[in-house]
């Protein structure tokens, strides 16, 4: 009787709280039962949407195209069971004031939480690149600055109020100091730190009192920087909460940066310096007494932890490259492995960049075309990190129906000042309607990069229409586009043409020229398996003429050889 009484007095004191909290509907915690720890601790590989829905000027903004459920699927389908998505919220905005965000907009970002959700991913939105609110962490903007950012976050966290548990919200990204132009990723001001606590304050307070199962939700602050030792060397104030347990704290972790930022560097580790490879002082060691002072500071204190954000650019010199990838490789793995083992859910970065430098993070190659594999050796490393089975990429290389060479070589295509090439119009008359034209390339470009066909000249109206994987192009088409390729890596293009558009070919031929490409091959073949063959003959035979006869002395013609049709020239 007694401890039915003091449960039924516990129950009305709870009641009591909510309704002192006035949260615009009643908390449910219906199925919103995991702690910030057992949240972090589902996620066994996390993935960003990086440089998308958090670009200026919208979703495409910086380049990448717009993301699609192919694009989440295939994400799951590697292994990855949860995705951040960094959000630009306030160029979307309907009333700047009250910080009221369109619509579309919104509905938008539902929609590839939807995707995630449907994939059965955990999820993040935050807010990202918000410049009035992560580069002003000062005294003179708080007051202005926590009201929108109160109001943006009650926003957006109505309109996702009724999403299940596997949704978190992340306040702030990487608050830093604009100083005279500057950002200041140093050591911060007490000034900065405190203006970023009081952020975390309101982030919380705001979803919080939009009730429903928000008042239970998994939310997510940040240290000033998203850096660690900032956070642990005393800056960063826990925000209370009317809830316990559903707060973790974001670190990010592109240490050490001369490796894995700027890539002054291009080994690191203990194992690597074993090798006599020239290696930053900062190591395995230094990796794991990090993490570890993490864990202590905020994991033994009921606090998750999210890595909301690591990586290294993809860099190497050409006479060691294979040896320096396997070194990016081992550094993925020891910084998911690290992670994991304290609990921590880890994303990694991905800004859908590739090639050789700085800012080189991409790991799945995203086009308006879809999506493939681009680096392996970050998936490896993760994988491995994770303890979980690495599937080989599934690039299917495009069909090669094989041919005579039409032209061979190592040439840059650079428009009037390199390879331009004319294959003339009996070329394709000889092969019939069903042409088949190959191209194997390499690109090689600073800028851009294209293929184009014309007809006999360059008038524009002597356009080439072609098709490429069931697409048409008119004139012209952008590799790397079309082939998810990047720079430095080739790729293989299998153009065929409409009715009548080889009607044209047949009588005037085709130039093609480009930019930024390197040409390593032209073959013709038909599609129907007629391979082209040129006299002499080489002693290949037997041959056979279509209605099954054998011919000793072979003139040009069609003809059966080894079972497959030819075409003699």
């Amino acid at each position: 009787m007694i401890k039915r009484l003091l449960v039924t007095a516990f129950a009305f004191l709870s009641v009591l709280a909510v309704q002192a909290l006035n949260t615009d509907v009643t908390p449910d915690d219906t199925g919103m039962t995991l702690s910030a720890q057992e949240w972090d601790k589902n996620v066994v590989m996390g993935w960003n949407l990086g440089n998308s829905l958090e670009s200026g000027g919208g979703e495409t903004g910086w380049g990448n195209p717009k993301t699609t459920q192919e694009m989440i699927k295939y994400i799951k389908s590697q292994g990855f069971n949860a995705i951040r998505i960094p959000v630009r919220w306030t160029e979307q905005l309907s009333d700047a004031t009250n910080m009221v965000v369109k619509d579309e907009w919104l509905n938008r970002v539902k929609e590839i939480v939807d995707w995630c959700l449907a994939e059965d991913m955990y999820v993040i939105i935050n807010t990202h690149h918000e410049a009035w609110l992560d580069r002003n962490p000062f005294k003179s903007k708080k007051a202005e600055n926590n009201r929108k950012l109160a109001a943006l976050w009650k926003c957006i966290a109505t309109f996702f109020r009724d999403y299940d548990q596997r949704l978190a919200f992340a306040g702030t990204n990487e608050t830093i100091a604009l100083v005279n132009g500057q950002e200041n990723w140093g050591k911060p001001e007490s000034e900065w730190q405190e203006v970023q606590n009081s952020y975390n304050q309101t982030f919380i307070d705001a979803v919080r009192s939009t009730g429903g199962k928000n008042y239970y939700r998994h939310l997510v602050v940040q240290t000033y920087a998203c850096n660690g030792y900032y956070g642990l060397d005393g800056g960063f104030i826990v925000p209370t909460d009317v809830v316990e347990g559903r707060l973790s704290v974001e670190f990010h972790c592109y240490d050490p940066y001369e490796y894995a930022g700027s890539g002054s560097y291009y080994y690191w580790g203990k194992k690597y310096k074993d090798m006599g490879k020239s290696v930053p002082t900062s190591d395995e060691s230094t990796m794991r007494n990090y993490f570890l002072r993490i864990f202590y500071g905020w994991w033994k204190k009921g606090l998750g932890v999210v890595l909301g954000e690591y990586g290294a650019t993809c860099h190497y010199k050409t006479d060691e490259k294979q040896a320096q990838l396997e070194n990016q490789q081992y550094y993925y793995q020891c910084m998911v492995s690290t992670a994991r083992e304290c609990g921590f859910a880890a994303f990694v970065w991905d800004n859908n960049g590739f090639g050789n430098g700085t800012e080189k993070f991409g790991i799945f190659r995203r086009t308006s075309s879809g999506i493939t594999i681009g680096n392996t050796y970050p998936l490896k490393g993760i994988c491995e990190g994770a303890n979980v089975e690495y599937k080989e990429p599934d690039n299917t290389p495009d069909d090669n129906p094989g041919g005579t060479v039409f032209w061979e070589g190592d040439s840059k295509m650079d428009w009037g000042n390199g390879l331009q090439l004319y294959i003339p119009a009996y070329e394709f008359e000889a092969l019939g309607k069903d042409v088949r034209m190959t191209l194997q390339y390499t690109l090689d470009y600073t800028d851009y990069n294209m293929i184009q066909l014309m007809y006999g000249d360059w008038d524009q109206q002597n356009a080439v229409s072609l098709i490429i994987k069931g697409t048409t192009y008119t004139k012209e088409y952008i590799p790397s586009d079309v082939h998810a390729v990047g720079n430095g890596e080739s790729a293989t293009s299998v153009l065929s043409f409409p009715q009548a558009t080889y009607d044209i070919l047949a009588r005037k031929g085709v130039n093609l020229q480009g930019h930024g490409i390197r040409l390593n091959k032209v073959l013709l073949s038909d599609a129907s398996g007629i391979q082209p063959v040129t006299l002499p003959l080489q002693d290949e035979g037997p041959y056979y003429t279509i209605d099954g006869r054998r011919v000793a002395q072979p003139v040009k013609g069609v003809y059966i050889r080894n079972g497959r049709k030819v075409i003699i020239k």
